[in-house]
């Protein structure tokens, strides 16, 4: 999945993958990746987080890059998050509301490999700075347009607020290519190059003024089991 060609090279995308001057071809899916780094191999959660961490300036020996299969596709509505945590009606009283959403969402991109909270904007900067220029505009964190929900649990069950929003997502290889080959942090393993292919990115679908469409509703309410109001 790797070979050991000059640092400079810059790999050139190859019909999802990405190939050298020499005709080495690379790439696999992030499950063919090894769980941790080690000897031949490095995991893809420390691909992608030095790969983000090379693009804030804050690892040096580290080049990397993102190829888009297309453009970003609208997948609709993502699935349901809590926004709350289940509130249970022990003991009843009349229809006002118990539960109550007063506050305005933030939304941000996310992809198909865990990576650091601290390195992550690294990670979006490379996303979106391959994008073509009619989605950059579109691409990235936004507000939702829900500022406030109100509903009522009826007694003897319980329930949460929980939200949604429209997303759009971007799939491509991302690749990367370590100056130094040894076994220790910012160092690829044994080796040189490595590709993620099918590598996800998850953004909001933001509207002109920035915000994105966003959903609020009650969840499906489940009866409270004995004991628990005790």
């Amino acid at each position: 999945m790797g070979t050991a060609i000059a640092f400079a090279e810059t790999p050139r995308y190859c019909d999802h993958e990405v190939c050298l001057e020499n005709g080495t071809r690379f790439g696999a899916p992030a499950s063919a990746f090894p769980q941790q780094s080690e000897p031949g191999a490095v995991s893809a959660s420390q691909f992608v987080n030095d790969c983000a961490k090379a693009r804030l300036g804050q690892m040096s020996d580290v080049d990397c890059g993102f190829y888009p299969y297309g453009d970003p596709q609208a997948i609709g509505y993502g699935s349901w998050a809590p926004l709350t945590k289940d509130y249970a009606n022990c003991y009843g009283g009349n229809d006002a509301n118990n539960l109550d959403w007063g506050a305005t969402s933030t939304y941000s991109t996310s992809n198909s490999v865990t990576v650091g909270a601290t390195v992550k904007a690294g990670l979006d900067e490379l996303i979106e700075a391959t994008l073509s220029t009619s989605y950059t505009a579109t691409w990235g964190t936004a507000e939702g347009t829900t500022e406030h929900f109100a509903a009522f649990v009826p007694k003897g069950y319980k329930a949460h607020l929980q939200h949604r929003y429209q997303q759009q997502q971007v799939k491509g290889v991302l690749w990367i290519n370590y100056d130094k080959t040894g076994n220790k942090d910012g160092q690829g393993y044994g080796h040189h190059y490595y590709a993620i292919t099918d590598f996800t990115s998850t953004s909001p679908v933001k509207n002109e003024d920035g915000t994105v469409d966003d959903v609020v509703s009650l969840s499906p309410l489940v009866a409270l089991a004995p004991g628990e109001c005790s």
